[in-house]
């Protein structure tokens, strides 16, 4: 996941800049600095050529929509999180 523009504090002044792959510490740091919005943009080729059991990645996606279950999936730092937990949970599976 991809910043699509520069996130700025109340001053204007560029806390992240736009391209910058999100992890979790820039999502800690967003957070923290109060920003809950962010515009996203989603590689393509970041997709994992790797094939997985397609049981196995439905069982991953349910426990993991489970966790957001009472999130509101339509906050962008909501999906943001929510695509990095799955990546997380799929790299570990």
């Amino acid at each position: 996941m991809r910043l699509a523009k520069d996130v700025h504090d109340p001053h204007g002044q560029i806390l992240i800049r736009a391209g910058v792959v999100l992890g979790e510490r820039q999502i800690r740091a967003l957070r923290s600095w109060g920003v809950v919005e962010v515009g996203i943009v989603q590689d393509e080729d970041t997709a994992d050529p790797a094939v997985r059991d397609p049981k196995a990645i439905d069982e991953i996606r349910r426990s993991i929509d489970i966790q957001f279950s009472l999130s509101n999936r339509e906050h962008p730092m909501i999906q943001a999180l929510h695509a990095l937990c799955l990546n997380r949970a799929l790299d570990r599976s």
